[in-house]
């Protein structure tokens, strides 16, 4: 039962309200300030999940000295 809740609750994170967010600014719902700071979060957060997989992956390499001309 708990594996289920946890799924649920990822796809609702996941999937649910960014619909919810989406379908809010399409038909006018969210003010427009609300709009740019959904907007300016979601922007951060990619930026923020792209360079830090990308430096955890490059630690990771240098960590098991994968490149190392040994």
């Amino acid at each position: 039962m708990k594996e289920l809740i946890n799924f649920l609750l990822v796809v609702l994170i996941t999937v649910i309200i960014p619909y919810l967010i989406i379908w809010g600014v399409y038909f006018d719902i969210l003010p427009e300030s609300l709009e740019v700071i959904i907007s300016l979060i979601a922007v951060a957060a990619a930026i923020a999940i792209i360079v830090g997989g990308n430096l955890f992956l490059m630690y990771s390499d240098i960590k098991t000295k994968r490149y190392s001309k040994s």
